[in-house]
């Protein structure tokens, strides 16, 4: 069975000047274990996409038509309450800048923790920190225990974006968004977080949908690659190609 199925998906935001069309009629599905890649320039619509599969959309965004299926079971018409469930326990989401992501007034071990305690209520103190230290070192943060307890500051990007994935994999996600993972990093950071991704789908068998304007990193992590434009997705299949794909339309 898929982990996830969207099925003719449209969404909209409605302002004082009308009505913008941000997706259009999507389709697709995501099989357990799975890496998609989500290419197209900015603003076509990929960020909206996944953010409306989680119902993290702002007010003027509405749910036109479609379906979103998780594990079998609609979840279109899900609460707040009930999609606040299954995003501390089935999905996660990464975003594009670690630092914006971080709260800068608490250590990163703190923020780690308020995540495992939304996920494992029933923990103690202890092993909840016990916890924050094993996902600082499953994400590749040496000297873990100390290193919890310093704040954003103390950490170059590329570890930021770790420490980010740390509180990303804290529900033990069946599905992991990942908005532009490494947009704001190096060339070198960017490798070492792609790598990461792949080592991290092999070690937890979690699927992965990431979002990218650059093929390079579809390249590196993609089983499957999904093309964008104007809100639609028309282009969807093994990651060879679409990249004849794009060659071909000079995409």
């Amino acid at each position: 069975m898929d982990v996830l199925t969207v099925k003719d998906l449209s969404v909209s935001f409605y302002r004082e000047s009308g009505e913008i069309e941000a997706v259009k009629h999507v389709s697709f599905s995501l099989r357990p274990g799975e890496i998609l890649v989500i290419m197209g320039d900015t603003g076509c619509g990929k960020s909206v996409l996944c953010k409306s599969i989680v119902k993290l959309l702002p007010d003027i965004a509405k749910i036109k038509t479609g379906q979103i299926l998780f594990q079998g079971k609609e979840i279109t018409g899900y609460s707040e309450k009930e999609m606040q469930k299954l995003r501390g326990a089935s999905f996660s989401m990464i975003f594009q800048n670690p630092m914006t992501a971080l709260n800068p007034c608490m250590s990163v071990g703190a923020q780690i923790a308020e995540a495992v305690r939304l996920r494992s209520p029933e923990l103690s103190r202890r092993e909840r920190w016990d916890r924050v230290i094993e996902l600082l070192e499953l994400v590749g943060i040496d000297r873990a225990k100390e290193r919890a307890g310093q704040y954003p500051f103390h950490f170059s990007g590329g570890m930021a974006q770790r420490c980010v994935i740390a509180i990303a994999l804290a529900a033990d996600p069946a599905v992991l968004f990942a908005d532009e993972p490494t947009t704001s990093l190096d060339e070198g950071m960017q490798e070492q977080i792609l790598a990461l991704l792949l080592e991290l789908r092999e070690k937890l068998g979690m699927a992965v949908i990431l979002i990218t304007h650059n093929p390079k990193v579809a390249a590196r992590v993609a089983d499957r690659a999904a093309l964008m434009r104007d809100g639609e997705l028309y282009r969807i299949g093994d990651t060879e190609e679409i990249f004849e794909e794009i060659i071909y339309n000079n995409y």
